[in-house]
């Protein structure tokens, strides 16, 4: 019933004009001419990315939107060119050396957080 519908990844921010700057400047997404009040949209790959106004801040503590990508070391250096902080890690099963992470079988990720905090995987399988 859905398969053939188009489908977005949502993020809340408490200052959307600051978001917008973000996702737009920082990391290099469209905006959609499909954008209303309180919300923007973004065009990526197909894809979209749906950032909305609200007054509390997020709280999830898991990755909220992964983008794929064929070049995870490539990408990383583009987005701390533009001052992007990657997260660092050191668990049993996952560790990052420069900001990525490599697991054997799956691919490698990256993880940075935007101005609210909503967390930003970049994934390049194997």
């Amino acid at each position: 019933m859905l398969a053939n519908r188009k489908i977005s990844a949502v993020l809340c921010s408490t200052d959307l004009e600051r978001s917008r700057r973000f996702y737009e400047e920082t990391v290099g997404l469209t905006v959609s001419p499909e954008t209303i009040p309180n919300h923007v949209l973004f065009e990526a790959g197909g894809t979209t990315l749906l950032v909305y106004g609200r007054p509390s801040p997020n709280h999830a503590d898991h990755t909220q939107v992964r983008f794929w990508t064929d070049d995870v070391a490539g990408d990383v250096a583009a987005l701390r060119a533009r001052g992007v902080e990657f997260e660092e890690y050191d668990f049993p099963a996952l560790k990052t050396v420069d900001g990525v992470a490599t697991t054997a079988g799956v691919g490698r990720s990256a993880w940075f957080k935007d101005p609210d905090g909503n967390t930003i995987a970049l994934f390049q399988p194997e």
